[in-house]
C-alpha cells in the first residue's frame, strides 16, 4: 500500500508509484491564453514604391525616361539640325507566388472550446508572409552600387550626411539626383551607433552647447527619429552576415526599388478528414526589383552588440 504522510497542509505521496506526483493529478489545470512571440519590426515593404498589377498580366515593366541633352543656344538663320531621341530605361518585374500553411488538429480545436487557436494561427501566418516580403526588400540593399563603410566601420553622422550628399548630387543623366523623401532602414545597432555619435559629449556633434545632445537622449527612441530631415526606421529583420558582426542597411529614395503586387493576400482553409485536421494557409503573388541604382546607398558597418 502506498505510504501517505500527513504533512499538516497537504497529503503527499512518499512511497509507491501509483500516486506519482502526489495528488496533483487530481487537480484541475488552467491553461492561460497563449502568448505569441513578438515579430521583428518589418517596415521595409512600406518604404519603397509599390505598384498594383492588373489581373491577366504576368510581367510589369517600370520605365524611367532619361533626360535630353541641354538645349542649345541658337543663331539666327542657322538650322538646328541635331535632334534628340527619348531613351527609356526599362526594368521588368515578374511576380511569383509566396505562401505558408499550418495544420491544426480537429481535436485541438474541440478541446480549445473556442476559436482562439485559429485566430492565433491566422496572425502567425500573416506575420510570416510579411516577414518574407520584408526580407525580399532587404535583399535588394546589397545590390546597390554605391556603398559606404565596411564590416569593421562604426556608423557615424559622416556616413549619413555623405550618403545624403551623394544621393542629391546629379550623378547620372539617366535618372538625375534623388529627390525627397529619402528613407533610412538600419539594423538597431547601426541606429545605436548614430545616437552615440550625436549625443556623446566626446564627439563634435555631442559637445555642441546647451541641449542638443540632452534633447536627443531624451527623445531619440520615440520611433520616428530624423537626421538631416531623413526618417530613420528600425529594420528588425536585417541580420548579421554569416559569423561576422557586419550588417547592411540602406539610405534611399522610395523609387530606388519597386514592389509589384499581383494579388491580395489570400487565406485558405482545407479539411483533411483522414488526418482529422485543418490546413490553414495564406498566399500572395508579388515581385520586387531595384529600379534606380543612383537613388540608393548601401550602408555597411559593424553591428556588434553594444552590451
Amino acid at each position: 500500500m502506498v505510504d501517505i504522510t500527513n504533512t499538516g497542509l497537504t497529503l503527499s505521496s512518499t512511497g509507491g508509484t501509483s500516486l506519482a506526483g502526489g495528488l496533483t493529478h487530481g487537480q484541475k489545470i488552467f491553461v492561460a491564453s497563449a502568448r505569441m512571440a513578438f515579430e521583428p519590426a518589418a517596415p521595409d515593404p512600406d518604404l519603397i514604391s509599390s505598384e498594383r498589377m492588373p489581373q491577366g498580366h504576368k510581367q510589369w515593366d517600370v520605365q524611367t525616361v532619361a533626360r535630353l541633352t541641354q538645349a542649345s543656344a541658337l543663331t539666327e538663320g542657322v538650322d538646328l539640325a541635331q535632334t534628340q531621341q527619348l531613351y527609356p530605361n526599362t526594368t521588368s518585374i515578374t511576380p511569383t507566388e509566396h505562401g505558408i500553411i499550418a495544420t491544426v488538429s480537429s481535436e485541438l480545436i474541440r478541446r480549445q472550446g473556442n476559436m482562439s487557436v485559429l485566430t492565433t494561427t491566422g496572425t502567425l501566418l500573416g506575420n510570416s508572409l510579411r516577414r518574407r516580403q520584408a526580407n525580399d526588400v532587404i535583399a535588394l540593399y546589397d545590390g546597390l552600387s554605391k556603398s559606404v563603410g565596411n564590416a569593421t566601420t562604426q556608423l557615424d553622422v559622416t556616413h549619413f550626411r555623405g550618403s545624403m550628399a551623394y544621393l542629391m548630387t546629379d550623378n547620372d543623366s539617366e535618372f538625375g539626383p534623388a529627390q525627397l523623401p529619402i528613407h533610412a532602414a538600419f539594423h538597431i545597432e547601426q541606429i545605436s551607433d548614430i545616437i552615440l555619435d550625436i549625443s556623446d559629449a566626446g564627439t563634435q556633434a555631442g559637445s555642441r552647447p546647451a541641449g542638443f545632445g540632452v534633447d536627443l537622449l531624451q527623445r531619440w527612441w520615440k520611433g520616428s527619429d530624423r537626421l538631416y530631415g531623413v526618417p530613420i526606421f528600425h529594420s528588425g529583420l536585417i541580420a548579421r552576415i554569416g559569423t561576422t558582426n557586419a550588417v547592411k542597411g540602406a539610405i534611399f529614395n522610395p523609387t530606388a526599388f519597386t514592389m509589384v503586387m499581383a494579388t491580395n493576400a489570400e487565406a485558405t482553409v482545407e479539411k483533411d478528414n483522414s488526418l482529422r485536421a485543418e490546413e490553414h494557409g495564406i498566399f500572395q503573388v508579388w515581385g520586387e526589383a531595384e529600379v534606380a541604382d543612383p537613388y540608393g546607398v548601401e550602408v555597411h558597418s559593424d553591428g556588434a552588440a553594444t552590451v
